[in-house]
C-alpha cells in the first residue's frame, strides 16, 4: 500500500510529530511505501520529498512586522494556501498514494489540499491531535481557564473574548479560519477522523461530527519496557512549559512537598517566568530545569525517575508523554482533565488530581513517595497495559483494518 503522511512540521516538535515518526517507520518495516507532505523549516530532518513542501513562514514574524502585505499574507496562508494545492498535486501525481493520513494542516498547509485529494480519488483520514475544527483557540482555553463559548457555532466570540494571543486581531483571525473550514465542510470531506481518547472523540460528536466517521484508535509508542525498572531520587515532567500544561501548579506543589528533586525537561513559552518564579519559590533547591532534551535522553530521564507529572490545566488529548512514561515502567501522577484520567486509571497506572489544585497534587505526589512498594506495583500495571493494548504491533493491525474499510467504501 502507498500511505501518503502530512503534517505541517517534519522534526520532533510535539507529539503530533513524534507520532508521524513513529507511524512512518512503523508502515515502513510492515511493507509500505510512505511519502511525507510538510514545510519546510530550519530544524527539519532530511526527506526525499522536500522538494514538495511548502515554503517556511514564520508567524511571530510576520505578525511583529504587520502591514497590509504582511496581513494579507498571514490571512491567505492560514486558511487556504493555494502553493500547498499545487505542491502536493505534483506529489500525488509522482508518487499515486492510495491514501492520506492527515496529522496536523493547520496555519501552514491548510485544508486546501484536501481537495486535490478528493480529485484523485484519495481517500482522506485525519489523527486528531488538537481542537482546532471545533475550537479558534485550539484548546478550549482562554485565558488560562477552560472555555466553551463558540459552541453552537458562536465564532464570533473569541473577537470579543481575545482568546487567541489576548489579541483582537489573532483571536478574529483564528474566529475567521474556523468559520471558513465550517463553510468548506471539513466534516464532510474527511472519510474518517481517528480520536485518540474517548474525551476528544464525544467532545468533536457534541460539535456536530458525525459518529459514523469518529474512530477511536489509540496512539503508541516504540519504546521497549525494561526487564526492571530503575529508580533515582527524583520525579519528573516532560513537555511544553505553556500556560495550559500547568507548571506553575506543579512548581508550587513541588515546594510544598520539598523532600525530593523535581527535574521539569523542555522548552516554551514560559520557560524564563516559571524558571525565575521556581527560583523566588524554591528555597531547598528541589526544582531543577533541564531545559530542551532529545527523545533519547528524555527517555534516559523516565527510566530512573520514580514516576512522571502530568499536571494539563486543558483538555489533554491523549498524552505520549503518558505512553513513554508507562512504557518505562512508571506511573503517572495526572491532572483530571481530558484523556488523562482514561490512561491512567486513578490507583492503577498513577494517581489523579484535580486540575490546578496544588493541595490534591503535593498530597498525591507526597502519597507516592511515602509508598515506593506502590510505585512498583503501578509501573507494573502500567508496563502490561502498554504491552497489552498500546503496543506497535496492535497499532498496526488496528490501523489497517481502518484503512482497509475506507479504501473498500471509495474504491
Amino acid at each position: 500500500m502507498k500511505i501518503l503522511l502530512v503534517n505541517n512540521y517534519y522534526y520532533y516538535r510535539g507529539g503530533d510529530c513524534t507520532y508521524l515518526f513513529l507511524l512512518k517507520k512503523l508502515l515502513e518495516e510492515n511493507g509500505h511505501k510512505v511519502s511525507i507532505f510538510a514545510m519546510h523549516h530550519p530544524q527539519n530532518l532530511d526527506s526525499e520529498y522536500s522538494k514538495y513542501f511548502v515554503s517556511f513562514i514564520n508567524y511571530d514574524e510576520e505578525v511583529r512586522n504587520i502591514n497590509i502585505f504582511s496581513g494579507f499574507k498571514v490571512l491567505n496562508r492560514t486558511i487556504y494556501s493555494r502553493e500547498a494545492r499545487i505542491k502536493i498535486e505534483k506529489l500525488i501525481e509522482a508518487e499515486k498514494p492510495d491514501i492520506a493520513h492527515i496529522q496536523n494542516v493547520h496555519h501552514h498547509i491548510t485544508p486546501s489540499i484536501f481537495y486535490v485529494l478528493k480529485k484523485h480519488n484519495i481517500p482522506i483520514l485525519w489523527t486528531l491531535h488538537d481542537y482546532t475544527l471545533i475550537c479558534p483557540n485550539t484548546s478550549f482555553l482562554s485565558h488560562g481557564r477552560v472555555c466553551e463559548k463558540c459552541k453552537n457555532n458562536k465564532y464570533f466570540r473569541p473577537s470579543i473574548e481575545r482568546c487567541k494571543k489576548d489579541s483582537f486581531s489573532a483571536s478574529t483571525m483564528a474566529a475567521l479560519e474556523t468559520s471558513i473550514h465550517r463553510i468548506m465542510r471539513l466534516k464532510d470531506i474527511v472519510d474518517v477522523f481517528l480520536a485518540p481518547s474517548e474525551f476528544l472523540s464525544k467532545k468533536f460528536l457534541e460539535y456536530g461530527f458525525s459518529e459514523s466517521k469518529m474512530v477511536r484508535l489509540d496512539l503508541f509508542t516504540d519504546i521497549e519496557s525494561p526487564d526492571k525498572t530503575k529508580e533515582s531520587d527524583y520525579y519528573m515532567y516532560a513537555g511544553r512549559v505553556a500556560p495550559e500544561k500547568g507548571i506553575k501548579t506543579l512548581i508550587d506543589a513541588a515546594v510544598k512537598v520539598d523532600s525530593c528533586k523535581l527535574k521539569i525537561v523542555g522548552s516554551g513559552p514560559l520557560l524564563r517566568d516559571m524558571t525565575a518564579y521556581a527560583r523566588s519559590k524554591d528555597k531547598n533547591n528541589v526544582i531543577e530545569f533541564l531545559g530542551h532534551k532529545n527523545r533519547e535522553e528524555i527517555i534516559n530521564l523516565y527510566r530512573n525517575c520514580k514516576f512522571i507529572v502530568v499536571p494539563s490545566e486543558w483538555y489533554e488529548t491523549s498524552g505520549l508523554i503518558i505512553f513513554e512514561a508507562f512504557a518505562c515502567g512508571k506511573p503517572v501522577v495526572g491532572s483530571r482533565i481530558g484523556g488523562i484520567p482514561e490512561l491512567v486509571k486513578d490507583t492503577e497506572r498513577g494517581l489523579i488530581f484535580e486540575p490546578g489544585d496544588v493541595e490534591d497534587l503535593s498530597a498525591a505526589i507526597k502519597y507516592l513517595l511515602n509508598n515506593p512498594d506502590l510505585i512498583d506495583e503501578m509501573g507494573e500495571n502500567a508496563v502490561k497495559f502498554m504491552k497489552q493494548e498500546l503496543n506497535p504491533e496492535k497499532h498496526y493491525q488496528d490501523l489497517m483494518g481502518i484503512y482497509e474499510k475506507v479504501l473498500s467504501r471509495t474504491s
